[in-house]
């Protein structure tokens, strides 16, 4: 494990490209049914972009698949070199997630009460839903628990992703032992199975529109049945880790031709994998998650141990990206919608996007600085301290069994 047990930085650039890339989606969804032709025009060509190779700019449901897997990877990596407890490791990941969450969402709720019961004129539907909702305490209470079911679109969109990043988390240490002591086709034929279950459960529910807790309308974006799916991407990246030292070497002694053709299979799957899997007719999204979930793990190992793709990766400009992404990904929707809100109708829209766009990175820059990297240390000394007190507690009663015993 010598030259894999290093940090990997192009992972980090991937995570902040992944991010950008769900940025400039949903910018380009605010320009959809815009009463100024130009808009709309643009709107229309981005449509027709989307079936070309560009695609993967704005391709922003694939970056969260590669978000899940990545987690999968790091966390792995996490528990096998820190050698935490797991109740250090419990406090290190919730501190990690929570505090820049918490953040987020105070801001989200205070501009969700400045505009409620206003309306952006001329905006399509899915923007104008956001910051719709009156602000209730029973949904405060819904957002500060996290791990629930709730309206995730109430005050910061991007969310329902980190409602499962924390569930899945939670449990990880189980898909930690299993990767770790099995065979990896027998650790992860669980979660392929999980994963083929939810799809076959939860298709008629959404097709009927049943609110059955967990399938369908209750929960949305954050049902608890996406959470049994998504672990799987999780133990794909756990697995990847796990194996890193040989996939890692079995790439590298594959010749060129084949690494391009590699190459091309995972774009593939990662731009159109998905959008294949329509044919099917299926109403839920998931098993388009399938194609992504193979094509993130192709890239991983790509970025891992192709040189110049690692070289290009490790760039400044990427890994300043990389550094700042949860940020960027988590605080995006309140730049954008306090923006429109505050001065749409005051200004060209083209120059109100670019304007935002650009406040985006320096409002994530900032809170980089002075949330997430603070919240970063205080989850490490709530790591340090929880472990030493569970040690001390273990030791306790090792002693007072040994008492017990010896008398």
């Amino acid at each position: 494990m010598s030259g894999s047990s290093a940090r990997i930085h192009a992972f980090d650039s991937l995570r902040g490209l992944a991010a950008c890339s769900v940025i400039v989606g949903h910018f380009f969804i605010v320009m959809r049914g815009q009463q100024a032709a130009v808009y709309d025009r643009f709107f229309q060509w981005t449509r027709v972009a989307k079936q070309t190779p560009l695609d993967v700019l704005f391709q922003g449901h694939a970056a969260v698949v590669l978000f899940f897997v990545l987690s999968g990877f790091v966390l792995y990596l996490l528990l096998a070199r820190a050698k935490l407890s797991m109740p250090a490791y419990v406090a290190k990941r919730v501190v990690r997630l929570y505090v820049p969450y918490l953040a987020a969402i105070v801001l989200g709720i205070i501009g969700a009460h400045a505009v409620t019961g206003d309306t952006l004129a001329g905006f399509n539907s899915w923007i104008n839903k956001f910051w719709s909702w009156p602000v209730t305490w029973p949904s405060i209470g819904e957002h500060l628990l996290f791990v629930g079911q709730f309206n995730s679109d109430r005050y910061d969109f991007t969310i329902w992703t980190l409602v499962h990043e924390m569930r899945i988390s939670l449990v990880f240490p189980l898909i930690f032992v299993m990767v770790r002591r099995m065979r990896w086709w027998a650790a992860l034929m669980p979660f392929v199975v999980a994963s083929v279950t939810m799809v076959v459960l939860r298709q008629p529910a959404v097709r009927e529109s049943m609110n059955i807790a967990g399938f369908a309308a209750h929960g949305g974006l954050t049902a608890y049945v996406l959470t049994i799916h998504y672990m799987l991407a999780f133990a794909i990246g756990a697995s990847l880790a796990h194996h890193r030292d040989t996939l890692f070497a079995a790439y590298g002694r594959l010749p060129g031709r084949t690494r391009i053709l590699l190459g091309v299979l995972t774009f593939v799957l990662y731009v159109y994998g998905g959008r294949a899997l329509h044919i099917t007719g299926l109403a839920t999204m998931m098993p388009y998650d399938w194609p992504m979930m193979a094509a993130a793990a192709l890239l991983l190992v790509t970025a891992a141990a192709e040189p110049g793709f690692r070289r290009a990766l490790e760039a400044p400009v990427c890994q300043y990206l990389g550094r700042i992404s949860y940020s960027l990904y988590l605080f995006h929707p309140l730049v954008l919608l306090a923006m429109l809100h505050g001065f749409a109708g005051r200004m060209p829209l083209g120059w109100l996007l670019a304007v935002t766009f650009g406040l985006c990175f320096v409002v994530s820059d900032l809170a980089y600085r002075t949330i997430e990297r603070p919240a970063i240390e205080l989850s490490r000394i709530a790591a340090e301290r929880v472990g030493a007190l569970y040690h001390a507690t273990t030791q306790h009663r090792s002693a007072g069994a040994a008492r017990r015993y010896g008398a």
